[in-house]
């Protein structure tokens, strides 16, 4: 019997040291490439028609259903990148360049608008300087006459005082206040 119970021990303990002495390390090697689009076993989905549509929209294949091997347009797709950049970057210094004139030509327009103002205020002073000049010379020169002609109201010398001024009326009926020395 105890050979029999060292031949258990045996079996026992060669399955236990298989276990323990199981070694999983190995030397580093690389996965296997997958690639689905040559894969055999999906060749009926990849041949539907709305797939290749799919495929072709994205750049997988080309319009004649052949595989499109990225690594060999490489090339193509980074001068193809640089030139939408380059584009991307003419379109926006464009845009920025046409913002800059629109903004200069607003601001001449405000401008010129401004001036405008200015020139028919300057026009109207000059204009209402002018009427109250050939008033005033009107007045001067010819008192009788021109206080006759513009029904002005004549006072006496000795009435006046300081800071007042005769009332002047137009033919018109309407009145107009003159100070005794402004301009």
């Amino acid at each position: 019997m105890a050979a029999r119970i060292q031949v258990r021990k045996r079996r026992n303990l060669t399955a236990q040291d298989r276990e323990a002495g199981w070694n999983a390390a190995s030397a580093p090697a690389p996965l296997p490439t997958y690639d689905a689009l040559r894969d055999s076993n999906l060749r009926q989905y990849f041949e539907s028609r709305t797939i290749q549509k799919f495929l072709q929209n994205t750049g997988w294949i080309d319009k004649e259903g052949k595989i499109v091997d990225l690594d060999k347009f490489r090339g193509k797709l980074n001068i193809i990148e640089q030139e939408f950049k380059y584009a991307e970057k003419t379109e926006f210094w464009r845009l920025k360049e046409e913002e800059d004139m629109r903004r200069t030509i607003q601001v001449k327009r405000e401008r010129a608008l401004i001036e405008a103002k200015k020139l028919e205020r300057a026009r109207k002073i000059k204009e209402e300087n002018r009427i109250r000049k050939g008033l005033i010379s009107a007045v001067r020169n010819q008192p009788t006459a021109g206080m006759a002609r513009l029904n002005i109201e004549p006072s006496s010398p000795g009435s006046r005082t300081q800071g007042s001024s005769p009332a002047v009326t137009s033919r018109g009926g309407e009145v107009e206040q003159r100070g005794g020395g402004g301009g």
